[in-house]
């Protein structure tokens, strides 16, 4: 059976702390597959004794052999109308209904990324403070994140740029790299071309990457050397990316920590820039 079959074949004597955890593992995927026990536990409000034995109660063994039915259920293909009807689906109705359950879903996105900040995130701003130059991909809705990054970085006096191109326009950007740089990568779920070829090249001029991912069984390339992950949202609804943007504004901050005379030099010059062009009617 698979995992999701396991979860409605739930037998009817669960208490009602074991159908809480069947409750949150139905619509907290992503988060369960990084989750302990005890981080499961404080959300649902049970113990984690309550989360071992109902994962034991639904046919699993324990929580490892969970997560492993739960990844294989997550590499079945959502269309984005599959994903938004599930999201639909699963609210009170109306739009305070929808609402309500993306703020919650939300709030459990940063409270993961809270539980999971790890070394991993020291090791990421070591590579971005050393870097001589930032390279920040993404495509597609995550492009937007990419350009908005890549502008808060030069204004806390990084030399910062966004790689958004596909197909073959990306070449361009790919002959841009050079010796110095790190390269910054929001990608998710599956392989496609356009990070393959980018971590190839890293890889051509040893540049180190950092891949932000999220929590899923399939990572869009494995070569990453620092893998930073967060969920976005439900994994069978509509991708959020707050969550993303959550942790790339932690890194902004962690940035200006480790950097802060770079940091106060940079933004003095755009302050500077902003009067010669408004004058000082902006109080600036």
């Amino acid at each position: 059976m698979s995992f999701t079959q396991r979860l409605a074949a739930a037998p009817a004597g669960l208490t009602p702390g074991e159908r809480r955890v069947i409750d949150y593992l139905a619509n907290n995927r992503e988060m369960a597959l990084l989750a302990s026990a005890a981080d499961m536990a404080k959300q649902i409000g049970t113990s984690d004794a309550t989360v071992i034995r109902t994962a034991r109660k639904i046919g699993f063994s324990g929580l490892e052999e969970l997560r492993r039915g739960l990844a294989g259920d997550l590499r079945r293909d959502l269309t984005l109308s599959e994903r938004i009807a599930n999201d639909l689906r699963n609210t009170d109705g109306g739009v305070s209904g929808i609402v309500a359950q993306t703020i919650k879903t939300l709030q459990a996105t940063l409270d993961a990324l809270m539980t999971n900040a790890s070394e991993d995130m020291e090791s990421a701003m070591d590579v971005l403070t050393q870097a001589k130059r930032l390279q920040i991909f993404g495509i597609g809705p995550s492009g937007h994140l990419a350009g908005y990054f890549s502008a808060q970085m030069r204004r806390l006096g990084a030399d910062a740029r966004p790689l958004r191109q596909t197909g073959l326009q990306m070449a361009d950007d790919l002959i841009g790299l050079q010796a110095g740089d790190a390269i910054l990568a929001l990608a998710y779920d599956r392989p496609y071309p356009e990070i393959t070829a980018l971590i190839d090249r890293a890889i051509a001029l040893k540049l180190p990457v950092i891949l932000i991912t999220s929590p899923g069984p399939v990572l869009p390339d494995y070569r990453a050397d620092i893998v930073l992950r967060v969920a976005r949202g439900r994994a069978d609804g509509f991708g959020l990316h707050a969550g993303t943007l959550a942790l790339l504004e932690a890194i902004l901050a962690g940035f200006a920590a480790s950097l802060p005379e770079k940091a106060r030099k940079a933004l003095d010059s755009l302050n500077a820039a902003r009067k010669a062009i408004s004058g000082d009617g902006m109080g600036l």
